[in-house]
């Protein structure tokens, strides 16, 4: 094709055909122009391609990971209002007098005492941002949502910090501090990886006394009672978070379902 041209291009000037020469000049570089641009189309048109892949795989792991985030988020809800209302039990009930009252007042401790530590499943949005990726999201409201959604992660995790801080100096020190921890858990023959709790019956008479006034020295400290209203109302805002999280996660996840059909 190359020698068809050049061919072409010694005849005309051979004839001294010059107006000629230039028209057929300017002609070829507008064929090599046009070539030119067509195969930078076609590439371009694969690099795009490429791209989408790359982001419909993103999206896909995305979707996964808020699936996952979106159950974490009911369960911490769940848990976190339940811990409220064990707090709430315990501020307004009566001081425990018999060993019955005991457990149940020392059972709602235990379960405030324990401390969940919410974990965001958000790998991909993390990988996304470290290496730079965050653009290959097209769509704008997925990627606002995302960083929404970050934003989220970090306010729940000033809540948790804050919340911890609480627990520390207003019930996990002064509690282990002055009563006997863990009366009520069977720790002579642990049988699986979570120890037992033990029933009343399997509690020795002769500790029965002693354990009732523990935990009326617990009931009226002024320290725990406050160390319990922060727990609730710390609780209760972070159910409230999870709960309002776990609503923008659903929309979040149609918006991605929606962009990659």
């Amino acid at each position: 094709m190359i020698k068809f041209f050049r061919k072409i291009r010694y005849d005309l000037m051979e004839k001294n055909k010059t107006g000629k020469y230039f028209k057929y000049a300017i002609g070829e570089i507008v064929l090599v122009v046009i070539g030119i641009l067509i195969a930078l189309s076609i590439n371009n048109w694969n690099e795009a391609k490429k791209e989408r892949a790359k982001e419909i795989n993103y999206l896909k792991n995305l979707k996964i990971d808020l699936v996952t985030d979106l159950e974490n988020n009911e369960h911490f809800s769940v848990l976190r209002f339940e811990t409220s209302k064990n707090c709430s039990f315990l501020l307004n009930t009566a001081s425990p007098k018999t060993i019955k009252e005991t457990k149940e007042y020392t059972d709602k401790y235990d379960k405030i005492l324990y401390w969940h530590a919410y974990v965001p499943s958000n790998n991909t949005f993390k990988e996304l941002l470290s290496s730079g990726n965050l653009n290959l999201i097209k769509n704008d409201s997925i990627k606002n949502a995302l960083l929404e959604l970050d934003k989220m992660y970090t306010e729940i995790s000033n809540n948790e910090y804050h919340m911890r801080r609480d627990y520390e100096q207003y019930l996990y020190d002064i509690t282990y501090k002055h009563i006997s921890a863990f009366n009520f858990f069977d720790i002579s023959n642990p049988k699986s990886q979570f120890i037992n709790r033990l029933n009343i019956e399997d509690i020795p008479e002769s500790q029965n006394k002693q354990l009732i006034k523990e935990t009326q020295w617990l009931y009226n400290n002024q320290t725990i009672n406050n160390g319990l209203k922060l727990a609730m109302i710390n609780s209760s805002s972070l159910a409230n978070r999870h709960r309002n999280m776990t609503q923008f996660i659903r929309k979040l996840i149609k918006f991605i379902d929606k962009e990659i059909k």
